[in-house]
């Protein structure tokens, strides 16, 4: 009997070390997040699917209000990755902070621009000499409006006010209180929005082939960490995978990340996301290159990047 129970005893003792030396070896990566947009869908996938806990990756997630801070926090190396705009790479390698977009999240941009059904004006023209709402300065929305405004003729600093109100819900309050004459909303923001009848687009961007969400990281993080870098890559590029494969993950990420929408809006959701993210990780060219056109509209000081110097392929795994 002694024996029989100094056998379990130490089963059990060696059960708990391993769980405790499993536990040790998980590598903690902080992602910064710019807002609540189904771009997201795939990083919330591998963490609720264990896909990064099967990397040996604990991913802990804040969230931001607008791709500046957001950025400003990877920057700073208080995250190890941000869920932002691919633009916000090319500023920081601009800079020679070596950004990188690790895997795109999204293929299309994935923002429109909203306004009060009962508001006079009908497109983006008629909203010169009027405030219009961004998440933040330097961000995926800032750019966007600047270029489109440039495109209709209209000087962003001169003849709008364009001010920073964060995303979602002080979005919409924005709006409808008229402290905004339009403001950008992301999905599922516009759908949620455009159901109830009383607002409208201005100004859809949501069919546009640009790289609006990537996961980011800085080149010198890769380089001392390229395992981790590989395995959380590996990990969310099977999370888009699954966004293709497994309607039950789509539907319970999105349960997760907009409890209070309807289940019939999330339904639209489930439809759309294969058709809106990223595939296999990889940012498409094209997409890329009307980033970099909108850039040099909103900040002529930026000088253009060759992608091969932001698209981190070769941390991509093989498809």
């Amino acid at each position: 009997m002694n024996s029989v129970w100094l056998r379990r005893s130490l089963l059990g003792l060696m059960c708990l070390v391993g769980a405790a030396d499993a536990a040790v070896a998980q590598t903690v990566v902080r992602i910064a997040s710019a807002q609540n947009s189904i771009g997201s869908l795939p990083v919330v996938i591998a963490q609720r699917e264990g896909l990064f806990a099967a990397e040996n990756l604990k991913v802990e997630i804040t969230d931001f209000r607008g791709g500046g801070p957001a950025v400003q926090a990877l920057a700073s190396g208080s995250v190890e990755a941000c869920i932002c705009a691919a633009d916000h790479a090319v500023r920081l390698r601009s800079r020679g902070q070596g950004g990188l977009v690790l895997t795109a999240l999204t293929e299309f941009h994935g923002y429109g621009l909203v306004a009060l059904a009962s508001s006079p004006g009908s497109d983006i023209k008629s909203l010169k000499g009027k405030r219009i709402g961004i998440t933040s300065a330097g961000s995926l929305t800032d750019n966007t409006l600047r270029y489109f405004l440039g495109e209709a003729g209209i000087n962003a600093d001169r003849e709008v006010e364009i001010t920073g109100i964060g995303t979602g819900g002080p979005m919409r309050a924005a709006i409808e209180t008229g402290a905004v004459a339009a403001g950008m909303l992301t999905t599922p923001d516009v759908q949620a929005a455009m159901a109830d009848g009383r607002f409208k687009l201005i100004q859809d961007y949501r069919n546009l082939q640009y790289p609006a969400l990537g996961l980011l990281v800085l080149e010198r993080w890769t380089q001392r960490e390229e395992a981790t870098a590989r395995a959380l890559a590996r990990a969310v590029v099977k999370a888009e995978g699954m966004v293709r494969t497994n309607r039950a993950a789509v539907e319970a990420g999105l349960a997760e990340m907009y409890p209070a929408l309807s289940p019939k809006l999330r339904e639209v959701l489930a439809d759309e996301a294969p058709k809106l993210l990223a595939v296999d990780g990889r940012m498409a060219p094209a997409g890329y290159a009307l980033m970099l056109n909108m850039l040099k509209v909103s900040d002529p000081t930026i000088a253009p990047v060759p992608y091969e110097k932001v698209a981190a392929t070769g941390l991509l795994p093989q498809p």
